[in-house]
């Protein structure tokens, strides 16, 4: 596939699975969303409450750059492969699955996360370029059953190497789409009310949070199919599974 027919596939994934993805990021979401949005509105009734509040936001932050946002990714990347490879898949059984790779996708994104910032000082270049490198390191981790931080980064590398051009325009558009709809929306409702409005400030939190929710699936499916079409490319992916779909056939007729 081209860059635009993945982008294309992509956002129609995304709308004929809606539900699916909504569900999986929704279930984790939600709770801390209300944690962050909670926070104003106690704060501006009673500074005790608020304290509390802001206290229990801080660590629902916390606790989602922690579990909810590695759980969720990992989620979204088994629900999309599924569904690529024509199975069946509920939101729950992608969250159960995807909730044994929580530490190895937390440790293996902290580590990358550190290159890529180290690239980033080394003017921008090469952290572009580690960016685009490491992109596919989830779907390394999640669909080929690897813990191996170090074989996991290099894997990414390989399946990337050569093709960092489709890689980087397709990221570009997902990533401006989530910019775009996660913020015009509460730039908008802080600009009607004002900046120091209380209404204001948490209806944007509010619309922040509910846009970040129905944006963020995106990234994973078009990570998920920049995988499969890299490892089709480089390795004759679906010649691999059209064997496996034979042999099971054949096991059958015996």
């Amino acid at each position: 596939m081209t860059a635009g027919m993945i982008l294309d596939r992509s956002f129609r994934i995304y709308v004929q699975n809606f539900a699916l993805m909504i569900g999986l990021t929704a279930m984790v979401h939600v709770p801390i969303l209300m944690l962050t949005v909670g926070a104003p509105i106690l704060r501006y009734s009673s500074d005790i409450l608020g304290g509390l509040a802001s206290l229990f936001a801080a660590l629902g932050v916390l606790l989602g750059l922690i579990i909810v946002t590695p759980l969720v990714t990992g989620a979204a990347t088994k629900a999309v492969s599924e569904k690529f490879l024509g199975n069946e898949v509920t939101a729950l059984s992608a969250l159960k699955f995807a909730w044994n790779y929580v530490w190895t996708l937390l440790l293996i994104q902290l580590v990358v996360g550190l290159i890529v910032f180290g690239g980033f000082l080394l003017l921008i270049v090469p952290g572009i370029l580690w960016t685009l490198s490491y992109s596919l390191i989830v779907p390394v981790a999640v669909l080929e059953n690897s813990s191996n931080r170090t074989v996991i980064r290099h894997r990414s590398w390989q399946l990337v190497k050569g093709n960092r051009g489709k890689v980087f325009i397709v990221m570009l558009v997902v990533v401006l789409t989530q910019i775009l709809l996660g913020g015009s929306g509460s730039l908008f409702i802080q600009l009607s009310y004002g900046p120091e409005s209380q209404v204001g400030e948490i209806l944007a939190g509010i619309v922040s949070g509910i846009a970040g929710m129905l944006t963020y699936p995106l990234q994973a499916i078009a990570v998920t199919l920049l995988y499969y079409d890299l490892r089709i490319r480089k390795e004759g992916f679906d010649l691999e599974m059209l064997s496996r779909a034979i042999v099971g056939s054949d096991s059958q007729h015996d």
